[in-house]
C-alpha cells in the first residue's frame, strides 16, 4: 500500500492518530525534504528510513516500487499539507495505479481549504490555481479563465509577488473584487487580511513584503 499521509502546515497538533499510526507502521518514509521530515518523526519518537522522493526522477519513483513490489507499506509526505496538492506525488501516484499497487489517502492539513473556510468568501465552489505562472500577462490569463467560472478563486502565492498579483486581479477584474490574504495559516503568526483588491493594496507599503506562505483568495462576481 502506498499512503499519501497530510502532514501539518504549521502547528503540529493537526497531524491525525490516523497519521501518527500510518507513520509509525509504515516500512520507509519518502519526502520532499529529508532535514524537514526527520525533525516531525523526531517530534513523534518515530525511527525509520527516511528517502527523498523528487518527481519526475525515475529513481526515487523506483525506489518507492522496489518496497511495494515486497508487499512493504510505504508513505509519502510533503513538506506540509497533503502530498501531491501543488507538491509532489501526482506522477507517483498514477504510476502507482498504472502498475496496479493500491494507494489511498491519510487526509489532514491542506492551506487551500482552510484559506478558503476562514475567508469569509462563497464556499459552494471553488477554482484552485496553485501557483501562478511568473509573467504577469500569462497570470491574468489564467484569472480570467478562472473567474469565468464564477467561483472562489484560490491561489498560492510567494510572499514576495503579492503586491502583483493584487495588481493583476484588479487589471482582470477592477479594485472592487472581493479578496481575502490568509498567511501562516495554524502558525503563531497566523494572519488574514479581506477586503476588496484595491483596499488591500492601499493598506500595503510600497515596498512592503509578505513573509511565510501565502494563499490568496478572490470571488470575482457580485453576489446576488
Amino acid at each position: 500500500m502506498l499512503y499519501l499521509v497530510a502532514t501539518p502546515i504549521g502547528n503540529l497538533e493537526d497531524l491525525t492518530y490516523r497519521a501518527v499510526r500510518v507513520l509509525k507502521d509504515c516500512d520507509a518514509v519518502f519526502c520532499e525534504d529529508t532535514r524537514r521530515t526527520r525533525k516531525l518523526l523526531a517530534h513523534l519518537d518515530i525511527h525509520k528510513p527516511l528517502l527523498r522522493y523528487v518527481e519526475g526522477r525515475t529513481r526515487s519513483a523506483e525506489g518507492v516500487f522496489h518496497l511495494l513490489a515486497q508487499g512493504r507499506p510505504v508513505a509519502l509526505v510533503s513538506d506540509g499539507g497533503t502530498p501531491t496538492v501543488s507538491d509532489p506525488g501526482a506522477r507517483l501516484v498514477s504510476e502507482a495505479r498504472r502498475r496496479g499497487y493500491p494507494v489511498t489517502v491519510v487526509p489532514g492539513a491542506c492551506a487551500a481549504v482552510i484559506a478558503l473556510a476562514g475567508s469569509g468568501l462563497p464556499t459552494d465552489g471553488f477554482v484552485f490555481l496553485g501557483f501562478l505562472p511568473r509573467r504577469s500577462q500569462r497570470r491574468r490569463r489564467e484569472l480570467q479563465k478562472a473567474g469565468e467560472l464564477g467561483k472562489s478563486v484560490v491561489v498560492y502565492e510567494s510572499p514576495y509577488r503579492v503586491r502583483q498579483l493584487l495588481e493583476d486581479a484588479v487589471a482582470v477584474w477592477g479594485g472592487g473584487v472581493r479578496t481575502a490574504v490568509a498567511r501562516e495559516l495554524t502558525k503563531l503568526h497566523e494572519q488574514w487580511l479581506s477586503g476588496t483588491a484595491e483596499e488591500l493594496l492601499g493598506s500595503l507599503e510600497p515596498s512592503q513584503n509578505f513573509r511565510g506562505e501565502v494563499t490568496v483568495l478572490f470571488f470575482p462576481l457580485k453576489e446576488p
